[in-house]
């Protein structure tokens, strides 16, 4: 029988439905963190109207603090587990206690970023995450691929416009101010501030099948850019205000 990625015991549990404990955990973190967010450092959400009511989406935005996931799933009122993250697979899945330790309560997509007789190729992590979203699901990712300080935007990288042509999925950009005062970047524990996150208008998927190579990273080019720029104007818009 021909080797499935989606057959792997390591990595099937993220195209099938979630068990009673990770749903259970889910619930315990989803009302934590929307205390937290409502009552200590309280969020203000602009633009839910945007968020596609009919289809899956990557949700991408700035990255400034640990807390910015929490900020985008609570800013969607879905839910903590219809949210995946890329993690890389040589430290969340090669190492065997964090593999099954994780899996209860965080929806991780493996990626590798090491080349190695182990590693994945990007298409199992596309066949990983079709069968992700296909529950409907999402997926967050961040476009500048780390933290970056405060007010400091970083180059944009094309993952996000990688995977939102891959997986034939919208991009839905938002902007996040507040929490690099709240959780600081090199700091251990959050301090009360006022956070706002604007959600943008979503940007629709390219169809890539008859794309050569060339404008296929043309493409990928000119989407990630527009992503780049919108997120740029609103991060101005509110230095301005």
């Amino acid at each position: 029988m021909k080797y499935s990625i989606l057959e792997d015991p390591r990595y099937r549990h993220l195209a099938q439905p979630k068990s009673v404990l990770f749903k259970i955990l889910s619930f315990v973190f989803d009302l934590y963190a929307n205390t937290v967010l409502t009552f200590y450092t309280p969020v203000k959400v602009i633009g839910r109207e945007n968020i596609p009511k009919d289809t899956p989406f990557i949700f991408a935005s700035n990255h400034n603090s640990h807390m910015d996931i929490a900020v985008l799933a609570y800013s969607t009122r879905l839910g903590y587990e219809r949210f995946g993250f890329l993690a890389a697979k040589d430290y969340w899945f090669d190492n065997d206690f964090r593999q099954k330790f994780f899996k209860n309560f965080i929806n991780l997509i493996p990626i590798s970023r090491k080349k190695n007789p182990e590693s994945l190729d990007l298409e199992d992590t596309f066949t990983l995450s079709k069968g992700f979203i296909g529950l409907g699901n999402n997926i967050i990712m961040f476009p500048e691929g780390s933290r970056g300080e405060p007010g400091v935007l970083q180059r944009f990288r094309k993952g996000a416009v990688k995977f939102s042509m891959g997986l034939d999925i919208p991009i839905l950009p938002a902007v996040i101010v507040g929490t690099e005062n709240a959780w600081p970047k090199g700091e251990s524990f959050m301090r009360p501030a006022n956070i706002t996150i604007k959600i943008l208008p979503p940007i629709a998927s390219k169809d890539k099948s008859n794309l050569t190579e060339k404008a296929y990273n043309k493409e990928l080019s000119t989407q990630t850019k527009k992503l780049e720029n919108m997120i740029i104007k609103a991060l101005k818009e509110f230095e301005n205000k």
